[in-house]
């Protein structure tokens, strides 16, 4: 029952960050105000790798699922970035 709520939760995230990645693509001053978001997104990503253990506690959650969900934020960005470069 987890694993369906964590790939219901990756489709929506990989359909958020490609909806994103289309508006983007439509005006430049869209391209910057998400470049700026990505940009936030990457920082509090790497700092949730870097104080996975803190970051755990604090989220009551156990540090295999938060990289889990690290790894599958960086899949959802990756799949984002894609259609930003097709598009």
């Amino acid at each position: 029952m987890r694993t369906m709520y964590l790939a219901n939760y990756f489709v929506a995230g990989c359909i958020a960050f490609s909806l994103l990645a289309w508006v983007a693509s439509t005006s430049p001053m869209a391209a910057k105000a998400i470049a700026f978001l990505a940009a936030a997104v990457f920082i509090l990503w790497c700092l949730c790798w870097l104080l996975d253990f803190s970051v755990s506690g604090w989220l009551k959650i156990s540090v295999q699922n938060l990289q889990a969900l690290l790894l599958a934020g960086l899949a959802m960005v990756a799949i984002g970035a894609g259609v930003f470069l097709c598009s």
